[in-house]
């Protein structure tokens, strides 16, 4: 939302929900109180607070039973490694997003959780506390066929300012079947669950999500290596707790249960910082962790290192 040249402006003071902004995320701070307007249409108004979306992968989410090792792992480790908690993002990055996805400028009202505005058929929605968690979505015609692709330049050209708003315009970027698709690094390693996905049809953006908030390192700790974190999980998926309906508790599941594994084949592994959603009450951080790829299946594991 930058000012290309003189324009008629209406202004009207923030209002700020305190519980909602002061509390709720690592490194809580004082909030970034403009005054900003936006044109008539866009309204940012209060809703009540609900969990945000779920996450795309979660850390830990395995399959249990008897895992083996078809190949050998690495016996390093990466050496040390950081948690990072993603705090709250400043009501400028959100600002800078709605004015990327074409909402415009409009009175905003910062209060509760998410943070909302419509337009149209189109709805923007920012968790604060949840590591600045958003989602994008446009009512399209529902004719029930997949979204026309359009094409790779044109798909980077209609991503490029989100990207920028979301701080990622620096970022390796990837078009696949009309989504663009970020996946930032941290301290030059990947990362895992913590990606842009922008979809995009013949009328421009129809659905998107990502994060707004920055990731912020806690202390230095050593790190396992991919084959001590292997014996973990092959301990760990070997030992479920068990219900009374024979399944692990945490997925209340009746038998057959559905992440019943026998004995997936580990056929390597590669380090990333991947997405701990949620983990002891806490809100979403980066943790360093181990990917393990089996034979036949394109999902990934992930592990804590």
């Amino acid at each position: 939302m930058r000012s290309d040249g003189p324009r008629t402006r209406r202004t009207a003071a923030l209002v700020l929900a305190g519980a909602g902004l002061l509390t709720g995320c690592v490194g809580a701070r004082t909030p970034d109180v403009r005054t900003t307007t936006v044109p008539p249409g866009a309204t940012f108004f209060r809703r009540p607070s609900v969990a945000p979306l779920p996450p795309d992968h979660r850390l830990g989410g395995f399959p249990y039973g008897t895992y083996v090792m078809a190949r050998p792992l690495p016996d390093r480790s990466p050496g040390t490694g950081r948690a990072y908690a993603l705090t709250m993002p400043l009501q400028r990055r959100a600002l800078d997003l709605a004015g990327a996805l074409g909402f415009g400028d409009g009175p905003v009202e910062f209060g509760g959780n998410p943070w909302t505005v419509t337009r149209g058929q189109a709805t923007l929605r920012i968790w604060p506390d949840s590591g600045g968690r958003w989602s994008y979505q446009r009512q399209t015609g529902g004719d029930g066929l997949p979204p026309r692709d359009p094409g790779e330049r044109r798909a980077f050209a209609l991503a490029r300012p989100i990207l920028r708003a979301s701080g990622l315009d620096r970022a390796e970027a990837r078009h696949e079947r009309g989504q663009v698709i970020v996946e930032p690094r941290i301290g030059n390693r990947p990362t895992w669950g913590w990606e842009t996905r922008i979809q995009l049809d013949g009328d421009g953006v129809s659905n998107a999500a990502g994060w707004l908030g920055p990731a912020r390192g806690g202390t230095e700790r050593p790190i396992l290596s991919a084959a001590e974190s292997f014996t973990r999980l092959q301990r760990e998926a070997a030992h479920p707790r068990w219900s009374v309906k024979g399944c692990p508790a945490a997925y209340g599941a009746t038998p057959p249960c559905p992440m019943r594994n026998p004995s997936p084949d580990v056929t390597g592994a590669r380090f990333a910082y991947a997405l701990d959603w949620g983990a002891e009450g806490n809100g979403p951080r980066l943790v360093p962790a181990w990917l393990f790829t089996r034979r036949g299946n394109g999902e990934l594991i992930a592990y804590p290192a």
